[in-house]
Parts: structure tokens; sequence; C-alpha cells
């Protein structure tokens, strides 16, 4: 029996002791492991505390490099108040709020282009405005403030840097209106079209350490990634920028995969931060609108392109009768199917007899094929409504929302945007901004925010006269002087006066006469 014991005890000894030097080199091995990562560790928390890497990428795109991207707004010490500084008024218009959220604050962002931001107005009316007076006026009892952060020429990829921004500063929610200027900036999309979804994510989650940064600058000139400055830098804004572009169906299609990627993000994004985000469909006017910038096929047999040139004289002939110019133009879709001008054509001469169910098909087909595309086109709209549906984010439906007349101009909605709703090609009037913000207060109802009723509606058309009586002719002035400024811009003629223009009045309608 002792010797059993012994037996045993001497057992339980060698296991213990097998159990310590299993521990011992497990130790040992997990003190290898640190001491290996300690020079990176060192390096992490040494680049986070000294260098400025960290601070250069306010978020990461596998599409487009904005390591210059610096914040929007500065913190007045002074009024204790976050501002939009001078120097940004180039692309943003003045704004600000509080650096201390007061109680019984309500805080909401309002994110996007130059649509955000009232052009070719101002923030003063803009949707932004005209929401803030709605909630304002359905709850006196809470303070709203409502923030404009539309940036002028500013694409998805540049808005969701401001959400990232925008996070830090309490928000209550986010109205985000975006996809119009998608193909303003020149970048390219070759090293991610065979990205897979796990390479995106395991470089996403690289990017955010500093370290990662670091060695990413230094081999910065071998990335295929577009690196954008830090201001807008638009194609047209370049000496014959409209000539730069070409039909590149490869490089439009990027251009929209990033869009949906970007947008997708900003989904996330904001479900991360429990913040709930109402998200606009882009609407853009197709009536009044040719496209900015058409061209033919460039594989034409002779024969083809002399048939094209026969079809597209007669189509543009106005002593021709309607049924003839109708069956020329098919003639050339049948020749190409993506000319833009041709889609135009069709559908406006079709819009016009009355036929809208069909003129839709081709206006739309002419925005979508337009070689300038300076409005957001289906690819980017059914992304916009796809994303929202995926995570469940309200939708405002602007085109919808903003047709109301018929081609004779009868208020009865024909599923084409009313063009009196715009003045021009994206821009919605300022009766088209005040429905924006009386959908997006219906949807603040929704959530829970305010409670229409007759009494808040007699408040806000008070509050609306009180407003506009602030608003002295030179605003509106001021707005029609833009608004020329922006038509030649969008003609590729940036930076030209008016009067050197007087010579040169040609229109895009002529511009369409050539194949």
């Amino acid at each position: 029996m002792t010797g059993e014991l012994s037996t045993d005890g001497g057992r339980a000894k060698e296991q213990m002791g097998v159990s310590r030097n299993s521990r011992r080199r497990w130790g040992m091995r997990i003190a290898a492991v640190f001491i290996a990562c300690l020079p990176v560790l060192m390096l992490e928390f040494g680049l986070r505390f000294f260098s400025e890497t960290g601070s250069r990428a306010i978020d990461y795109d596998p599409y487009v490099g904005l390591h210059q991207l610096r914040p929007l707004f500065v913190l007045n010490e002074g009024s204790n108040r976050w501002e939009i500084p001078p120097e940004r008024y180039n692309f943003f218009r003045p704004d600000s709020f509080p650096a201390t959220k007061a109680s019984g604050t309500r805080r909401v962002f309002v994110l996007g282009g130059s649509t955000v931001q009232g052009k070719p107005f101002a923030t003063e009316t803009a949707f932004s405005t005209w929401l803030r007076l709605r909630l304002q006026s359905a709850d006196p009892q809470s303070n709203y403030e409502v923030i404009n952060c539309g940036g002028t020429s500013y694409a998805s990829y540049r808005v969701s840097k401001i959400l990232n921004e925008v996070l830090e500063y309490e928000p209550d929610a986010v109205v985000l209106y975006t996809g119009h200027n998608e193909f303003l900036e020149d970048r390219t999309y070759a090293h991610v079209r065979d990205m897979n979804a796990v390479s995106r994510w395991a470089t996403g989650i690289g990017s955010k350490l500093h370290s990662v940064r670091w060695v990413q600058s230094l081999f910065e000139a071998s990335y295929e990634r577009t690196e954008l400055a830090a201001s807008v830098e638009t194609i047209l804004d370049q000496p014959g920028g409209l000539n730069s572009y070409e039909r590149d169906p490869i490089w439009k299609s990027g251009v929209e995969k990033h869009f949906a990627n970007t947008l997708e993000k900003i989904a996330q994004q904001t479900r991360k931060n429990d913040l709930p985000l109402i998200m606009c469909v882009p609407a853009s006017d197709l009536v009044n609108t040719p496209p900015f910038k058409i061209q033919t096929r460039s594989d034409w047999t002779e024969d083809e392109e002399n048939r094209f040139r026969t079809a597209w004289s007669i189509a543009r002939d106005s002593d021709q009768n309607p049924p003839r110019r109708i069956s020329a133009m098919r003639e050339c879709l049948s020749m190409d199917p993506f000319h833009a001008g041709a889609n135009y054509a069709l559908g406006r001469l079709l819009y016009d007899r009355g036929d809208v169910v069909q003129a839709r098909q081709y206006l739309t087909a002419a925005r979508d094929h337009d070689v300038c595309p300076l409005r957001a086109t289906s690819a980017i709209v059914q992304a916009t409504k796809d994303i929202a549906a995926r995570y469940r984010i309200p939708l405002v439906e602007t085109p919808t929302l903003l047709d109301e007349r018929d081609f004779r101009g009868v208020m009865i909605a024909d599923q084409v945007p009313d063009p009196s709703r715009f003045v021009d090609h994206v821009h919605p009037s300022i009766a088209g901004h005040q429905k924006i913000a009386a959908a997006l207060t219906q949807q603040f109802e929704k959530l829970g925010w305010v409670e229409l009723t007759e009494q808040s509606s007699v408040r806000y058309e008070n509050a609306v006269k009180e407003h506009l009586s602030k608003l002295d002719q030179d605003y509106y002035v001021r707005g029609k002087q833009r608004l020329e400024g922006l038509r030649l811009w969008t003609m590729g003629r940036a930076g030209q006066l008016a009067t050197e223009m007087a010579d040169d009045q040609s229109s895009l309608q002529e511009e369409l006469q050539q194949p």
C-alpha cells in the first residue's frame, strides 16, 4: 500500500513537472512572439504619436488616394464653434455649429455636392434650410441644427470623408444626396477590377495601421490608385477638358462600381454608429438637357458611315414630317445604339408628340450614353435604391417627387421629372428644393422626431415668408450669374466670360447635328 502511494505521488509530481514545463515552453513562445513583434509595436505607437502619417488620410479608399484631404470644419476658439473656414469657400458655403452641443438640440448634417449646396443659388434656398424651418416649426420646443456640407463638384468618395469627420461632432442624423459628380475627376480603375472582397477587406484593415500607411508612403510611386488632390480638379476645369472625354465603357463601369462601393461604406458606417441616415435618389432633367458630348462609333465601314449620315441628315431636318424623322432616327440607332445624340433627338421627338412611355426609354439612354456624363446614370440611381433597400435606409425618390407635369404642362405625373423643376441639368429650382425638404420632413416624422399638423404647417409658412424677406434682389441676381457660369463650364468653356462668347453661341442642339 505504501509503495502504491509512493508510485502515485511520483506520477503526480511527474505530471506537475510536465505541466510546468509545458507552461514554461508556451510562455517562452509567447515571449518570443512578443519580442519579435515589439519593433512593429514600437513603430506603430511611435508613428501614431510623433508622425503625421496617420493624419494624412481620414479614411482608406481602394479606388483612389485622398491622403491630402483635410477636415472641413475648423474650431473657432473665440466663438467656440466649428466653422467652415474661408479658404474652403471656393467649394463650400459658410456654415457653423457650436462645439458644445446644447441640451435639447438635434443636429443633422446634410452631405453631397452642389445640389445640396443649393446651386446656382446658395444654402439660403437649399433644401437643408427648408428642412430646418420645417423641423423647427413642427417641434418648437427643440433646437434644430441642419448643417449644410454640400461641396461643389464633390463626388461620393470625397463626401464619404466628410462623413467620417462629422461623426465626431455628435450628429443625430445624416441626409445624403450624391451621385451627379462621379465622372468629374480623372482616375483609373485597372488595379481593382480583379480585387475580390477578401482582398478589399484585408487592405482596408491594414490601412488603419499607421505602420502600414508609413510603408505605403515609401512606395506610393508604384501604386496604381489615382492620387487625387486635396481640392477638386475636374476634367472640365482643364484646357480642352471636354475633348478629354471619350467613349470608354470600362472606365464608366469602374466609376459606377466605385460609387456603389463608397455608398455601401457610408451605409455601413452610419449603421455601425447607430446613426439615422436618409438618402435621396439623384434626379436630373431629361427633357431640356441634350447630351453634353456625343461620339459615333469608331469602327464604321464606309457603307455604314454613309448610311448613318444620310439617315441623320433626314432626322435633323425640321422640314420633314415627324414620322419620317422618327423613322430616320431609329435607323441611326440600329447602326449605333449608344449614340447619345440620336437617343436624345428621338426621345424628344416622341416626348413632344405625347408618346412619353417610349420617349422615357430614349431620353434615359441619352443621359446614360452621354460621353461627358454630368448626370447620375441609371446604374448610379439603381445602386442608390439597392443599397437603401439592403440596409433599410429611408429613401426619398427625388425623380418621382419632381415628376408633376406631362409634356403639355398638365399636372399629371408621367414618370419623367418635370423639367420646370430644374434650373439646369441637375440642380432643382427653389420650389424643387422645398419639395425635397417636405419629403425629408416626412421621413423624420416616421423616425418619431416630429409630428406634422395643421398648426406646424402654418408656422412653417410664416417662417418661410420671414426667411425670404431677408433675401434681397442681389441674391437672385448672383444666382443667375452663377447659372450662366455653370452653363459655360458644362460646355467646356470654363473660365471664359460671357462677353467673350458673343461670337460663339452654338448651342448643344447644334452640336447634335454633327454625327
